[in-house]
């Protein structure tokens, strides 16, 4: 699969973007359609908030439903309508804070709407999520994953090239001593930005509850993980739940990986 996708769009796009493609179809199958406890998708309307590479859309759309894609980013924008070969997504650039920005885009609404591992890297999470919202048919539901706050890697620090940035909890440090510590192990200015900006905007789980609950949002279902489910596909790791979860405070702290599925009521 990965020769023929390379082969089809000419070396254009990195082995890095096409594994992001394979294991967004990958959690599709193995782990949102289990989530979500749906099987049947034929003409439902699917849309993702930051689709990067689109591969799970890509699933969806084989099993006959009309997806949509919205990335704010420049690159994985491209690289979504590249692998899009046969043009069948609705793919858009966009940002889900600011309607102005895809609401000439939308014209119906959808029955699910997927926010994977995105909405941590969002400032305005009311904003964000009061969108998707109204984007949501009446008994429309979400899908929303996200590593809380005070989690191992929370702060993306997975990402150094250095071992010693990838360190557990190490963006729990004073901004000035991580900071120091990141320039004195090499990291350049770029991902230093990238990792104090995502400092900036972690929310714990109870804070995303408060959020939801303010908005108008049911949840229907979640499930905290101490090895989050992409862990198998990126680490051929299993999956294993949070034995901490009904401790509020170690909860936080464990759990590296949450999981929810919300509901618009119908009134």
């Amino acid at each position: 699969m990965v020769n023929s996708i390379r082969n089809d769009i000419a070396n254009q796009i990195s082995d890095r973007c096409i594994r992001c493609y394979r294991e967004q179809e990958w959690y599709a199958e193995n782990v949102l359609s289990h989530f979500i406890e749906e099987t049947e998708f034929n003409g439902k309307r699917i849309l993702e908030i930051g689709c990067a590479e689109a591969g799970l859309l890509k699933y969806y759309k084989k099993k006959g439903a009309f997806c949509s894609g919205l990335e704010l980013s420049d690159d994985r924008f491209k690289n979504a309508v590249l692998l899009d070969k046969e043009n069948s997504l609705d793919l858009f650039q966009a940002d889900i804070c600011n309607l102005k920005s895809f609401d000439n885009k939308i014209h119906e609404k959808y029955d699910l709407i997927v926010i994977r591992d995105v909405i941590e890297h969002i400032m305005d999470k009311k904003s964000a999520l009061e969108n998707i919202f109204k984007l949501l048919n009446p008994g429309g539901k979400v899908f929303m994953s996200f590593p809380p706050r005070y989690c191992a890697y929370a702060g993306h620090q997975q990402t150094v090239a250095n071992i010693f940035g990838k360190l557990p909890y190490l963006h729990l440090l004073p901004n000035n001593l991580y900071i120091k510590y990141l320039k004195w192990i090499g990291c350049t200015e770029k991902k230093i930005t990238y990792l104090i900006d995502t400092k900036k905007t972690r929310i714990s789980i109870n804070e995303m509850k408060s959020i939801l609950d303010i908005i108008g949002y049911k949840i229907i279902k979640s499930s905290n993980w101490i090895i989050r489910p992409a862990y198998s596909f990126r680490f051929g790791l299993p999956k294993i739940k949070n034995p901490f979860r009904w401790l509020p405070i170690l909860d936080e702290i464990f759990c590296n990986g949450a999981l929810f599925l919300l509901k618009r009521p119908n009134s």
